[in-house]
């Protein structure tokens, strides 16, 4: 059984990944200086082999909208919106302060999306927490719903 977070809108929305993880090739990992430390002989891999590094210092916790090409297959059951993104990150303040931030840059007065948390893998889907909440409102919501509750949460613009 797994937990999923998604965002639903009917627009595209732009992705983000503010999560400190840098996506490179091997041939820009041979060619820094200090090169990485790796499990891998850099040498021995295709230079344009994909890689992921966490710097040494990195948070990791930042907010991270990508778009869900390959969603659960129970997801439809649920979600009738266009367009399902991947929802990532921890649910801290400086996620909230970066959702706040991508909510103004990205949707007009007037318009709404829904954030969904679903439980996948057993029979039956608990009863799903459907709730609204305003755009000014969205510093002080609870996020931690998402975390412990199956749940569909509307945020007007």
């Amino acid at each position: 059984m797994s937990r999923f977070m998604f965002i639903a809108a009917d627009v595209e929305l732009p992705e983000i990944d503010l999560s400190g993880v840098l996506r490179l090739t091997v041939k820009d990992l041979k060619s820094m200086s200090p090169r990485p430390k790796s499990f891998w002989d850099l040498d021995k891999l295709s230079d344009d082999s994909k890689a992921l590094v966490i710097p040494k210092d990195a948070d990791t916790t930042g907010l991270q909208i990508s778009k869900c090409s390959n969603p659960p297959h129970e997801t439809g059951e649920y979600i009738k919106k266009k367009y399902i993104y991947w929802l990532g990150g921890r649910f801290n303040s400086k996620w909230k302060k970066q959702f706040q931030e991508y909510l103004q840059d990205n949707f007009g007065e007037g318009t709404y999306f829904e954030l969904w948390s679903l439980w996948f893998g057993n029979d039956k889907m608990d009863e799903i927490l459907q709730e609204e909440c305003n755009f000014v409102d969205i510093a002080n919501f609870d996020f931690d719903k998402l975390l412990n509750t199956d749940c569909c949460i509307t945020v007007i613009m």
